[in-house]
C-alpha cells in the first residue's frame, strides 16, 4: 500500500512538474544573439505568449528593427520577418527555447536559405528613441551653423546635413552596445576634415599622412532628442570631422 500511495504521489509531483515547464515556455520573453548564415551578426528580442510569437530583430551592422510574427508549436517555431508595410519577406524555423534557437532563414522570394543560430542574452537591448525622425540643430549655434534632418523611408532612415559649406544626402545606421546600454547613430557619406592619426606610431613615409583616405563616416552619441559627436581629437589623437563647427562636441538638439 506504502508503494502504491508513493507511486501516486511521484505521477502527481512529474505531471505538475511538466505542466510548469509547458507554461514556462508557453510565456516567456528574451533576448537572442547569433549568426545569420556564417558571417552576419543578428540580435533578437521575441516574447511567446501562450504559443504566439512577436518581436524583432537587426543586423548589428545596420541598428534597424525588423518586425517579427510566429508562433510556436512543441519547441518548433515557425517566425516571419515582415517589412514596413507588413508584408511577410522571409520565414524563420527551427527549434526555439529560452536558452537558444537553432534553424534557417529562407527569403519568401529568392527562396535562399541560411542557417540561423542564436544564443540568449541576460542583456538588455538599448532601444532607438522614439521620436528619432525630425531636424536637429546645434546648440551652440554661433559657433557652429550646422544641422542634420532625419528622416525614414520604406523602412531606412536617411539624413540631409547642412552646413555653412555643404549639403549632403546619405544613410543612417545605428550601433547598439548590449555591454554599454547605448546607442551610435552613424552617418554614412561626410568626409572628416582631418585625421592625422596616432601621433606616437613611427611613420616610414613622411607623406603617408598626405595620402591617407580621410573617413566617411561620422558617429555620435544617440539619445532622445539629442545626438552628441566628439568633433576633435586630442595631441596624440589628431583629427576634425566637421570642419565648419569649431567645437570639440558637437551637440545637435532636435528641434522639430
Amino acid at each position: 500500500m506504502k508503494n502504491y500511495f508513493a507511486g501516486l504521489l511521484l505521477s502527481g509531483f512529474l505531471l505538475f512538474a511538466n505542466i510548469a515547464s509547458a507554461t514556462s515556455l508557453q510565456n516567456f520573453s528574451g533576448n537572442y544573439t547569433g549568426k545569420l548564415g556564417s558571417k552576419t551578426d543578428v540580435v533578437f528580442s521575441l516574447k511567446n505568449n501562450s504559443g504566439k510569437l512577436s518581436g524583432f530583430y537587426y543586423y548589428e551592422k545596420i541598428g534597424t528593427e525588423i518586425k517579427l510574427i510566429g508562433q510556436v508549436i512543441n519547441g518548433i517555431a515557425t517566425i516571419y520577418e515582415l517589412d514596413y508595410q507588413n508584408v511577410k519577406k522571409a520565414k524563420i524555423t527551427g527549434k526555439l527555447t529560452q536558452n537558444s534557437f537553432k534553424g534557417t532563414w529562407e527569403s519568401l522570394s529568392s527562396k535562399k536559405v541560411f542557417p540561423v543560430q542564436l544564443i540568449s542574452t541576460n542583456k538588455s537591448i538599448p532601444m532607438l528613441p522614439n521620436n528619432l525622425v525630425g531636424v536637429y540643430k546645434v546648440a551652440e549655434e554661433d559657433q557652429c551653423a550646422m544641422s542634420i534632418t532625419i528622416s525614414k523611408s520604406k523602412g531606412e532612415y536617411v539624413y540631409h546635413f547642412k552646413s555653412s559649406t555643404r549639403n549632403l544626402n546619405g544613410k543612417v545606421t545605428f550601433s547598439r552596445s548590449l555591454n554599454e546600454n547605448l546607442v551610435y547613430i552613424n552617418f554614412y557619406g561626410i568626409e572628416w576634415d582631418e585625421d592625422s592619426g596616432d601621433v606616437t606610431k613611427d611613420d616610414d613615409d613622411e607623406d603617408s599622412s598626405a595620402d591617407r583616405v580621410l573617413p566617411t563616416v561620422v558617429q555620435g552619441l544617440l539619445s532622445d532628442g539629442k545626438i552628441t559627436i566628439q568633433n576633435t581629437g586630442n595631441a596624440m589623437n589628431r583629427y576634425v570631422k566637421i570642419g565648419e563647427c569649431d567645437l570639440k562636441y558637437i551637440n545637435l538638439i532636435r528641434v522639430k
